[in-house]
């Protein structure tokens, strides 16, 4: 803006009139915590290097790129009848993240973040809450994150979840900008004299920063299948009328299984392939270049010679994918040409053309891979005589070895192709058992019906979730239905919700998932586990506070540093006046007008004094009336006097 006028002309002047504006963060981006199959992020392998770190993805294919897919049962239990048929059948898989995120896509979830803190674990002991916390700690500095999830806390004992609760309880409260959603310890059990799951949970949560979280019961039992493949199978336990049958494949189609077992042999002998490692000189000379490349040549003899158990004539066959795989013209055929090409010319006196194009070369079935045939005029001996041989000067033997490194590159990366083509064949093969075979076919229909069972809160942050972007986080996300469940583990009924909903003890509110007829399973319960407080008691009203604290924070963050004089605090007033406006009439506030539904104050002698200002302190007060849900529906009828 001009300050002087020098110059006669005509100048523009543009005033800003409107204030800045409130833009809403999000509100429903979990950050679960737990164990995976993998993670390979960006070329690092975090298990491996020991890397704890949230990852945001935004589907469960971005997940399963990363991260991998879902565990092994980790036990099978099967009892089979007379006939063989399945009397009974559990199963069990002990890690729960891969399919606790499935729920929250299956309820609409979309954005999110996964900490992973290990791979995959074979025993609940495994599980330790170091590892949990550990996750949890480096959320501290990741801000998007507005709900933490941690369903494995489930396999703890009881206290050492209730540590990990509480950890996590105590990061809400710390940061104020999320919502913890809790898991209870044995929630897929009813409770009994000798164990109540949900008296223990209260037991152990503790009574800090109640106000940050919720927690649900029963858990529930989801239409997700196990996942199941011929291996997990075999290596169950299994029983015939009570007694144990040692080898469950002996009861399948023999051929198949020997096909199988056949097949299993080769994928072994091929990811034996080379035998010896070639290992690249530090400095290419005469001295250590033949030995480098002897090895080369080695591996490709290994692989061309391989013989397998799996030989029948079969199209699917291990021996008839190698055929394809070392046949005149395959990419195996040309690497082999040009390794040897690169042997034959590196010598300045070999001229004229392709030791390829010698007789018999040309056809790997009738010649075998024999140095002595292949190189007669060059073996991997050191030469005697001078010249520019690749072995006889350094300096030349230092500008061929990247070539055959890429040789080798190149066979590695073939011999990884086929083992796949191996498994692929043993994977057709074991659709073909499930096909042809009853036994096996029954026992996968057996363990299909049996449904993964989980704690809640992965669905339940999808139902946050989808009530957000459908209504609002000031709507509360309850007499809303779970997708993706069969049914909760346990049937709570009215008089036994009281207790959960109510805790005359304590006051920490456990919301229940119930089952109605006509309905489906409904979450019916929105309290936080402050569910004495009347400020706190409802989900809906610490969500809502959450948001509007942290959209009006980062707003306000502009006026850092501005004057702290009148014509501040009204653009101030105006921004966050302009969004509970914005939020009233979305229906978040009660109120008929809104000054009936919120009001903001600043400003000297209302909010700061004289002090404050010579200290830099610009205090905002802001009240907000937040709608509170419905919980209790009461109907009052009475008999009317008949009048005419």
């Amino acid at each position: 803006m001009a300050t002087s006028f020098k110059t006669p002309g005509v100048y523009v002047e543009e005033i800003s009139t409107f204030p800045p504006s409130v833009a809403q963060v999000e509100t429903a981006i979990p950050a679960f915590i737990g164990y995976t199959e993998k993670a390979f992020i960006s070329g690092t392998d975090y298990h491996t290097e020991e890397i704890i770190k949230p990852i945001k993805i935004s589907s469960l294919p971005d997940y399963e790129f990363l991260f991998g897919k879902g565990p092994d049962p980790t036990t099978i239990n099967i009892d089979l009848k007379s006939d063989n048929t399945v009397k009974s059948a559990t199963i069990n898989s002990i890690n729960l993240l891969y399919d606790s995120i499935r729920m929250f896509y299956i309820n609409g979830g979309g954005d999110c973040y996964v900490v992973s803190v290990g791979g995959y674990n074979a025993l609940t002991s495994e599980i330790v809450k170091e590892d949990l916390t550990a996750g949890l700690d480096s959320l501290h500095k990741v801000d998007e994150p507005t709900l933490l999830v941690i369903p494995e806390s489930v396999h703890l004992s009881a206290e050492n979840a209730g540590e990990v609760h509480a950890a996590m309880l105590a990061q809400c409260n710390k940061l104020q900008d999320r919502f913890a959603v809790l898991d209870i310890v044995n929630g897929d059990l009813e409770a009994t004299p000798l164990l109540d799951p949900v008296e223990v949970f209260r037991s152990y949560v503790g009574m800090n920063n109640l106000k940050y979280g919720a927690a649900y019961y029963p858990w529930i039992k989801t239409t997700l299948p196990f996942k199941i493949d011929y291996d997990t199978i075999v290596n169950g336990t299994f029983t015939k009328e009570g007694n144990p049958v040692p080898a469950i494949e002996s009861f399948f189609n023999s051929d198949i299984v020997a096909a199988i077992t056949n097949k299993d042999a080769d994928i072994t002998a091929a990811e034996a392939v080379p035998a010896v490692d070639p290992a690249v000189p530090g400095t290419p000379s005469l001295a250590n270049l033949p030995a480098y490349v002897e090895d080369i040549f080695d591996a490709y003899k290994e692989f061309f010679d391989l013989s397998f158990a799996d030989n029948t004539a079969d199209s699917n066959s291990s021996t008839s994918i190698h055929t394809r795989y070392t046949k005149d013209g395959s990419a195996f055929h040309g690497l082999l040409k040009t390794f040897y090409d690169y042997i034959h010319f590196s010598d300045s006196t070999n001229g004229g053309p392709s030791p390829w194009a010698s007789p018999g070369l040309g056809d790997l079935s009738v010649a075998p891979l024999d140095p002595a045939v292949a190189f007669p005029t060059l073996t991997f001996s050191i030469p005697e005589s001078a010249g520019n041989n690749v072995f006889q000067a350094t300096g030349t033997a230092a500008g061929i070895t990247p070539y055959f490194e890429v040789i080798y590159d190149k066979l590695t990366a073939l011999v990884a192709a086929f083992i796949e083509e191996l498994k692929a064949s043993r994977t057709t093969t074991t659709e073909t058992l499930s096909q042809v075979d009853a036994v096996y076919r029954g026992i996968i229909t057996a363990i299909n019906a049996q449904k993964v069972i989980l704690p809640p809160s992965g669905a339940m942050v999808g139902v946050y979730a989808y009530v957000d972007n459908n209504r609002g986080v000031w709507k509360a996300p309850a007499n809303v239905s779970i997708s993706g469940v069969v049914a909760p583990t346990v049937n709570i009924s009215h008089e036994e919700q009281q207790g959960l909903n109510v805790d005359v003890v304590a006051g920490k509110s456990i919301n229940a998932i119930r089952p109605f007829v006509g309905k489906g399973i409904l979450v019916w319960g929105a309290r936080t586990l402050a569910g004495n407080d009347n400020e706190w008691r409802y989900v809906p009203v610490r969500r809502f506070f959450i948001m509007a604290e942290e959209s009006i924070k980062k707003a306000t963050e502009q006026f850092v540093f501005e004057p702290n004089d009148a014509n501040t605090w009204v653009k101030v007033r105006a921004m966050i006046e302009n969004f509970l406006i914005l939020q009233w009439r979305a229906g978040a506030l009660a109120g008929a007008k809104p000054n009936d539904a919120f009001y903001v104050k600043v400003g000297l002698g209302e909010t700061m004094t004289a002090d404050d200002i010579l200290n830099g302190i610009m205090n905002v007060e802001i009240g907000m009336a937040v709608v509170r849900p419905a919980e209790f529906i009461v109907l009052k009828f009475s008999h009317k006097m008949q009048e005419s």
